[in-house]
C-alpha cells in the first residue's frame, strides 16, 4: 500500500495549515489597516470551498465517517459527532467568508472589520480540528481499519479527487505552498 488514507488526510491537512496561517497574518495586516489583495482574497475563499468543503471535508463525511460507523464508531458523541460537528461550523464560515470578501471588496473601509472577524474564525476553528482528526481520529482508524479498508478509502479519494479535477487540486497545493 502506498499511503493509508489518513496519512492522504493528514497531508490535506498540512496544506489548510498553511493557508489558515496565512489567514491569520492577512486578518492582522487588515486589522491594522493594510489592503488585501482581491486575488488572495479570492483565492482563500476558492480554497475553502472547493479545497476543504468539496474534496477534503467530502472524503471524511461521505468515505471515512460512514466506513467507521459501519465498524462500530458510533455516529454521535467524539469522535464523529464532533467532527461533523466542526464541519458543519466550517461550512457557515466558509460561506460568511466569501460574504466578507464580496462586502469587503465593495467596501474595503467599511467591510475591513467583517472581513478579518471572518478571517479570524476560521483561524480559530482549524487548529483544535485538526489537532481532533490528527491525535485522535486517525490514529483510531488505523487501528479499526485493515489494509484493504484503507486501499478502498484511498482508492474512494481519488474518485472525489477527479470529480473536481487533479489539476485543481495541484493548483491549490501550489497556492498552500505559496500561502505558507
Amino acid at each position: 500500500m502506498e499511503k493509508r488514507a489518513t496519512q492522504i488526510l493528514e497531508e490535506e491537512h498540512h496544506l489548510i495549515q498553511q493557508v489558515v496561517g496565512a489567514m491569520a497574518a492577512l486578518a492582522d495586516r487588515v486589522f491594522e489597516g493594510q489592503v488585501a489583495e482581491k486575488e488572495t482574497l479570492v483565492n482563500f475563499v476558492d480554497f475553502m470551498q472547493v479545497f476543504v468543503e468539496k474534496c477534503h471535508h467530502e472524503k471524511e463525511e461521505n468515505h471515512l465517517f460512514p466506513l467507521l460507523v459501519k465498524k462500530g464508531v458510533p455516529v454521535a458523541g467524539c469522535p464523529i459527532g464532533v467532527l461533523t460537528h466542526e464541519h458543519q461550523t466550517a461550512g457557515k464560515l466558509t460561506t460568511d467568508l466569501g460574504a466578507a470578501v464580496e462586502a469587503y471588496l465593495k467596501d474595503p473601509s467599511g467591510m475591513g472589520h467583517f472581513l478579518v472577524t471572518t478571517l479570524r474564525g476560521v483561524v480559530a476553528l482549524y487548529p483544535g480540528h485538526i489537532w481532533r482528526e490528527n491525535y485522535l481520529l486517525f490514529p483510531m482508524t488505523d487501528k479499526i481499519l485493515d489494509d484493504r479498508e484503507q486501499e478502498g478509502l484511498v482508492e474512494q479519494f481519488g474518485a472525489v479527487e477527479r470529480k473536481i479535477g487533479l489539476d485543481v487540486h495541484q493548483r491549490f497545493e501550489q497556492l498552500a505552498e505559496k500561502a505558507g
